[in-house]
């Protein structure tokens, strides 16, 4: 039934015209030579995530007017509140898909950023982009799109659970101060482990989230760089393999002011192994890590 029923839906979505131009009018969407109807789209009242996934796949990833039927499709749905948080799983996969695919996908706007363009380009480009709550950003001269969390929470997040919502809360404020780049760490011991608290209070909070893998995610990477550093911000000395002071002291830190947490488990052990060789680094800490943070 539910293939029929996608089938009766792409009819009703989309009409194929080989003569047509390939770009639509303002009231419809294209991939390729099949547009689809914004109107049409508006009265689909979707109720639950399999239906959703199926329509999302034939939209254009690289055109940004397909965020518009994706997001009137989510918003329009009739589905339960726990049906809505698995619907915004799919939407938040083909969001991320448009975000990385549309500077590909695009080889004009891609090329113009390839050749210096002039601030006014990349501003108008930015008010574009925003509309739809894409970042650009750059590193190291190369430009790249990141969706904004914080853009999702204010339009999607009171269809969304309670647990989304934090979720969301919790991404937006990370994501409003970049926490590393090029293998440095970029914010203090305090702000990398208040982060580590907020993501292992949010697990314990939720555990049956619907994309509780990301939250662990999120987790391990901080935690794994609060007991290791990065390539360019080691917490063992390069020269010597001896843990920084400094690193020592924030984790001896962590455990007096987090004495309850399940990360205070794992970092007294931590201390404990250091202990046990002296506080220099060892293929035993690599072990710790997989064991413990990456698991």
């Amino acid at each position: 039934m539910r293939y029929i029923f996608i089938l009766l839906i792409s009819s009703f979505l989309f009409s194929c015209d080989f003569n047509r131009s390939k770009k639509p009018d303002s009231g419809s969407l294209a991939k390729g030579d099949s547009a689809i109807d914004l109107a049409k789209v508006a009265e689909i009242k979707l109720t639950n995530a399999v239906e959703y996934r199926k329509i999302l796949d034939q939209l254009d990833p690289g055109e940004l007017t397909s965020l518009d039927a994706a997001s009137m499709l989510f918003k329009n749905s009739v589905a339960d509140t726990l049906t809505r948080d698995s619907m915004f799983v799919v939407f938040n996969d083909f969001y991320n898909n448009v975000a990385g695919s549309y500077l590909e996908n695009n080889e004009s706007v891609g090329s113009q950023l390839e050749k210096s363009p002039s601030s006014e380009a990349v501003k108008q480009l930015k008010n574009s982009l925003a509309s739809y709550g894409i970042l650009l950003s750059s590193s190291e001269g190369t430009f790249y799109l990141e969706p904004q969390t914080t853009y999702l929470l204010k339009n999607f997040g009171s269809a969304l659970s309670p647990a989304y919502r934090e979720y969301l809360t919790i991404e937006s404020r990370d994501q409003q101060t970049r926490f590393a780049e090029d293998g440095t760490i970029l914010i203090p011991p305090d702000s990398l482990t208040s982060r580590i608290m907020s993501w292992e209070n949010f697990m314990t909070k939720y555990p049956d989230f619907v994309s509780i893998k990301l939250a662990q995610d999120q987790y391990a990477q901080y935690l794994g760089a609060f007991l290791a550093g990065m390539d360019n911000s080691r917490v063992f000395d390069p020269s010597s393999n001896h843990l920084n002071d400094s690193s020592k002291v924030s984790f001896e830190a962590f455990v007096v002011k987090n004495p309850e947490s399940k990360s205070t488990e794992v970092v007294k052990a931590y201390l404990d192994l250091l202990k046990s060789t002296n506080f220099n680094y060892t293929d035993k800490v690599d072990s710790f890590l997989l064991e413990k943070v990456y698991h």
